[in-house]
């Protein structure tokens, strides 16, 4: 117990041992967070808690690993419902999915955000409604937005756009194939737990203490879990920063953490505000800029690391010149022995990725990029994918669709459409129909040979043992006859090399799964893949330059920090400029993008960028012009020429 507390400051210890009743912690940038919720987790643990007694959930899959092995190490078990928000959810309705009454099943399958796209394009076709008019991606986010503020189609009002009706049909299609969308994770659990008290007093008497990391990222959806999770002991700890509340567009409300107390007058407030990350220059550079919001909880970090360099605001004349003082700045370092993961460059959008992976390759300069495309949206690893869930989820339509596809000789969509009938008339999942030995019987008129042939594939693939989960994927691999297929292609398609790696790296994760869970599912490997987020797929021990957008950068930290682009138009965004709550935000994704840096920041700005054909002038971000001027220098820069004070 001595050695938990031993190396805490005072505010760390009274959150840390704080026992009963609410709790909210607000928890500067680099003020040692995570320790203190580890640390706390451990010491309720020590003080005679059940690890099986404690929720604890945050938002990344990379967050909830730390810190299970923080308190792990601290006390040599951690709890076993600890992880992401989602993953909490989707265990829960694994087991509890059935008792809403509805036709989905606790082996329903998590669709991402490409599957969603094509429901929402089936539902379209079947609507006659042409998605060159009404488009497919608009509907999906609308779709999306409507669920975190938990609303209905009903809740719906038509103002042309024919939204209800389209939600209402994705609805109904997501229920008939089995599947959920990440939106559909909380929104089901809520639903669940708010329809039936006789499961929610369960839950309420298996977990005594609720633990809650990034409040303030929290959707209507997430604080309504978390109210129905309480149970009446209310020993619920929340710990945030609204000053790092960046997620309004994917629903995340900063009212959350700032009305905590409202929703729980007796609750015990504790300020994390030694921060241990930045040097003096950066820290108080960022608290300057924090400072102009006015919806935040008060609080003033300081630091007693070194001062440190001042922050760095470079003017560049183009984003070329942008990309070369970055990539020199790199190099530079490089020569000095610092190291590539120590360094990292943060944009406003993805598209301005672009000039510097340019800029960098001519360097050779080694980089990854977060926020591209991820391994397991891969075509060749979904491929497989939709032939594992076929597996597990026999109604998974969409992925009977994708298997159908990337197979070089089957079944066209019309032969498809006609087994979809039939199994339909027949009350059968499709992917159960083509496995029946009188298939072809059932069927009904004729069938020809390839048609026979693909459903004696599907017999044998139905046949192949889901368990142990590495073998399962290597047989499927092998039965999917994609290794052979690229192959053949690999002398006129350069890129069939890679996707054959990337199926072999497949099962590698997936020999890696079972070693850590020797007893897991299938259907567990699957849910992991899919609730993998962007940030998860950083790899902090690998020797390269880190790109990523400045809303992938929050939760990580690095030596050395280069925020580019910071112009009007693209921080603040030029969409969120006419309202006040979004220029706030704005901010707070800059101060998000300044507090990463350790050592130094590099702010920079272009007075011309190419668009459209022609060169564009820029206005430095207004950000920087809030910036104290006893923290900052000013420089420029110029390809060719270097820099000049």
């Amino acid at each position: 117990m001595t050695d938990l507390l031993a190396d805490l400051t005072a505010p760390q210890r009274e959150a840390v041992t704080h026992l009963d009743g609410p709790m909210l912690v607000v928890a500067g940038a680099g003020s040692g967070k995570t320790r203190v919720v580890t640390r706390r987790i451990a010491h309720l643990i020590a003080k005679g808690v059940w690890p099986s007694q404690i929720l604890a959930m945050t938002f990344t899959n990379k967050a909830a690993r730390e810190m299970r092995e923080r308190v792990e190490s601290l006390v040599g078990e951690a709890p076993a419902w600890m992880g992401t928000f989602h993953g909490a959810c989707a265990k829960l309705l694994r087991r509890d999915l059935e008792k809403l009454g509805e036709e989905r099943t606790g082996q329903f399958t998590i669709y991402d955000s490409d599957d969603q796209r094509s429901v929402v394009r089936l539902c379209l076709k079947e609507m006659n409604i042409d998605p060159r008019e009404f488009s497919p991606a608009n509907f999906q986010n609308d779709i999306s937005r409507a669920k975190c503020a938990m609303q209905t189609p009903a809740d719906l009002v038509d103002d042309g756009t024919r939204l209800p009706e389209v939600f209402a049909a994705y609805e109904a299609r997501m229920k008939s194939l089995n599947a959920v969308d990440f939106d559909d994770l909380l929104l089901l659990t809520v639903r669940l737990l708010d329809t039936r008290p006789d499961l929610r007093d369960a839950y309420h008497s298996r977990f005594r203490h609720l633990l809650v990391d990034e409040y303030q990222d929290t959707n209507r959806a997430q604080y309504e879990l978390i109210r129905l999770l309480c149970g009446p002991a209310r020993n619920v700890h929340v710990t945030g920063d609204p000053d790092q509340s960046i997620y309004s567009w994917r629903g995340a409300d900063y009212r959350n953490i700032m009305d905590f107390t409202a929703d729980y007058p007796d609750a015990k407030v504790v300020r994390l505000e030694q921060n241990y990350r930045s040097t003096g220059h950066i820290l108080e550079a960022a608290n300057h800029v924090i400072r102009v919001n006015t919806r935040r909880i008060e609080k003033e970090l300081f630091t007693e690391n070194e001062e440190g360099g001042r922050v760095k605001v470079v003017e560049v004349e183009t984003e070329r010149d942008e990309a070369d003082m970055v990539t020199g700045l790199v190099g530079q370092l490089r020569l000095e022995g610092e190291s590539l993961r120590d360094m990292a460059v943060f944009y406003r959008t993805n598209a301005q990725s672009r000039v510097f992976e340019e800029a960098l390759m001519r360097a050779a300069i080694p980089y990854q990029i977060l926020g591209g495309l991820r391994f397991y949206e891969r075509k060749e690893v979904k491929d497989i994918l939709a032939h594992l869930q076929l597996l597990v989820n026999p109604r998974d339509a969409v992925s009977l669709q994708r298997v159908v596809e990337c197979r070089p000789a089957g079944v066209g969509a019309k032969t498809l459409a006609r087994i979809t009938a039939a199994a339909h008339a027949q009350r059968l999942p499709v992917f159960d129909l083509l496995q029946t030995p009188d298939f072809a019987d059932r069927l009904g008129g004729r069938a020809s040979a390839k048609v026979l042939a693909f459903a004696e594939w599907c017999r044998v693939l139905g046949k192949i043992p889901t368990a142990p989960v590495g073998p399962c994927i290597q047989a499927v691999i092998d039965h999917s006859g994609l290794p052979d297929l690229f192959h053949e292609k690999s002398s006129a398609d350069p890129r069939s090399e890679a996707r054959i790696e990337n199926l072999n790296a497949l099962v590698e994760r997936a020999a890696i799964h079972q070693a850590d869970h020797p007893d897991g599912t299938l259907a567990q490997f699957l849910e992991e893949v899919a609730l993998v987020a962007d940030v998860d797929n950083h790899d902090p021990d690998a020797d390269a330059l880190t790109l990523m957008t400045l809303h992938s950068a929050k939760g990580l930290e690095f030596h050395h920090v280069f925020l580019v682009g910071a112009e009007e138009g693209y921080l603040p965004h030029v969409n969120c400029c006419e309202d006040e709550d979004m220029i706030e935000e704005e901010r707070r994704l800059f101060y998000v993008g300044l507090t990463r840096a350790r050592t130094e920041a590099v702010l920079s700005f272009a007075r011309y960028r190419y668009m459209w054909g022609g060169a564009d002038y820029r206005r430095p971000s207004r950000f920087l012009g809030e910036l104290p001027k006893q923290e900052i220098e000013h420089h420029r820069f110029r390809s060719g020429r270097g820099f000049r004070s």
